[in-house]
């Protein structure tokens, strides 16, 4: 696969992870059971709710695991599949976005 084309991957496959991690309702238990635990003012609790403070750690593991295993199909398969989701999610934003009714 061409390089540009895992950097795109690793890209759209960051932004869905941290999306993910810090606001999916499928995560939520997994986020409101270490808030119930932890101080609120705890790195961690902002961490698991800061997209921009969690994209760095998401980044630095796929980064690593693409650097580590270039010619691995397995590190594509979760790519492409990251990236497909990302993808789906946003263009269902933009359809149900243009599926609603515009205020009169």
């Amino acid at each position: 696969m061409a390089s540009w084309l895992i950097v795109l991957l690793a890209v759209l496959g960051i932004a869905r992870l941290t999306r993910l991690i810090t606001r999916d309702a499928i995560t939520e238990p997994a986020r409101a059971w270490i808030t119930g635990r932890l101080p609120l003012d705890s790195r961690l609790v902002y961490l698991i709710h800061c997209d921009w403070c969690a994209s760095i750690y998401v980044g630095s593991g796929v980064a690593a695991a693409v650097w580590t295993w270039p010619h691995r199909g397995w590190v594509d398969i979760p790519l492409i599949a990251l990236t497909g989701s990302y993808v789906a999610g946003w263009s269902a934003r933009l359809e149900d976005k243009a599926d609603a009714p515009s205020p009169q």
